[in-house]
């Protein structure tokens, strides 16, 4: 038998197959190319019908090569929302996470995220779901015929199953905000005090439920894409420090019991306890602006255009060097932080001789290395004392050897990297089989992972 897990990205939407029989993995990726353009540079949204639609052609072309699929998970970018109709068919765009509306500005000199935080104490940022529809409430967006909000994978969830209203999982409801990830609720009364009618917030399960079924096949709620990464990647959930570096960067810690470690971000995870996350906003962007940087040199020198792929190349094929008392230092904060957005970036301790290519490639490399690295010295000894296994995702990880390097000499351990590329959806798939009782715990599947075997078919 086989188990499916979807995972609804920003810019693709992967399916991945667990076959129990042969204990291997096979995914198959289709492009989101559902953005709506829009007049303004803030906003982000995407179809919210033309998603479902892909994700539909997705599960007819897996279904055709495995009929025997006995449960179905789901994950996808988190944050965003949509409203849906009191017969559960969206009545909006999908706002995405990447939707800037809570940057603008408000009242009392304060943008909207801002406002919000102010007035509830609670850290509440743009992108979040809840203050994209604060945004919406008071500026006459939200459809008449609004009934509900959710995340795009709860909606994807619904329409399989023909659900008329959204059941959402802790993971999704705390990215949305104005959650309390201690109690496991929404916060009603900071909800109401900003004038936020509760009616809209969708059902919230602590484990993994039912939604319904889809032509037979049993659909669970759905998971935050980082949780269903975090559970896709790790060998030990327990022992794991989950590094994953993308264009931006994040660290993931497991703990069993919540702990409030400003500025990380404590994360409910599906099946019990939490994931204390530091999430850096360049991380592998940092890497990308170096290489636009060298682009435009040889550009503007030799009038030459060099392939990224060929930069790339030189780049990560330079000779290591250990730390030392010469180097140059770099802090990768060029798009600032969650809480300090108005920090840059800095290179320092240049001297007459180390102002050279290779030594800011490095300087770079560790900068982003450091960024995560510091994010781990915030966590109280309690949670990270056990944290043994360095594991590492994503495609700034996984194609770049020179930062596997620097990431085991800082976190002085080695570097396991993910041996399957689309963790989240193989997190969501894990889900579907916790849901269907073949497995009792997430944890549980780390026996299965000896010997997996992967095939990416498209």
């Amino acid at each position: 038998m086989s188990f499916l897990g979807i995972d609804i990205g920003t810019s693709s939407i992967c399916g991945a197959v667990y076959n129990t029989s042969h204990r291997n993995i096979t995914s198959v990726t289709k492009d989101n190319n559902t953005n709506i353009n829009s007049p303004n540079i803030w906003e982000k949204t995407q179809d919210a019908t033309a998603i479902v639609n892909i994700v539909l052609e997705l599960l007819q072309e897996i279904r055709s090569q495995y009929p025997d699929i006995k449960g179905i998970g789901l994950s996808g970018q988190m944050h965003g929302m949509l409203y849906v109709d009191a017969e559960g068919r969206a009545v909006s765009p999908l706002y995405t996470w990447q939707d800037a509306r809570g940057s603008l500005p408000y009242k009392e000199g304060l943008s909207y995220a801002a406002y919000l935080t102010e007035r509830t104490g609670l850290p509440l940022s743009t992108g979040f779901g809840l203050v994209t529809h604060f945004y919406n409430q008071e500026n006459g967006l939200v459809p008449q015929r609004a009934a509900k909000l959710c995340t795009v994978m709860d909606y994807v969830a619904m329409t399989l199953t023909q659900r008329k209203t959204p059941l959402i999982d802790c993971s999704n409801a705390a990215s949305l905000g104005f959650f309390d990830k201690e109690r496991l609720l929404f916060d009603e009364q900071a909800l109401n005090s900003v004038g936020i009618d509760t009616s809209i917030l969708p059902e919230v399960r602590k484990d993994v439920a039912l939604v319904g079924y889809c032509k037979s096949i049993p659909v669970y709620t759905a998971i935050g894409d980082n949780q269903a990464s975090f559970l896709g990647s790790v060998r030990s959930i327990e022992h794991s420090i989950h590094l994953t570096v993308g264009t931006s960067s994040q660290l993931s810690i497991y703990s069993d019991t919540y702990v409030d470690v400003p500025p990380l971000d404590t994360r409910p995870l599906p099946g019990g306890g939490y994931i204390l996350v530091g999430a850096a906003l360049c991380g592998g962007y940092s890497f990308n602006l170096l290489k636009n940087f060298f682009s435009d040199t040889v550009k503007f020198f030799t009038k030459q255009v060099l392939e990224d792929k060929d930069l790339y190349k030189m780049m990560v094929s330079i000779p290591y060097k250990e730390d030392s008392s010469e180097e140059l230092r770099v802090e990768t904060l060029f798009g600032g932080t969650r809480q300090y957005p108005e920090k840059r970036g800095k290179i320092t301790h240049i001297s007459l001789s180390n102002y050279t290519p290779e030594n800011l490639i490095l300087a770079f490399l560790k900068g982003i290395s450091q960024e995560l690295y510091d994010f781990h010295h915030l966590l109280p000894l309690s949670v990270r004392k056990d944290k043994t296994i360095l594991v590492g995702s994503g495609n700034g990880i996984r194609k770049n050897p020179l930062l596997c390097k620097i990431l085991e000499e800082r976190f002085k351990r080695p570097l396991y990297v993910s041996e399957y590329q689309e963790e989240a959806a193989l997190g969501a798939c894990i889900c579907s089989m916790v849901g269907e009782k073949y497995i009792d715990s997430f944890a549980d599947f780390e026996s299965e992972r000896c010997g997996l075997e992967t095939e990416k078919v498209s």
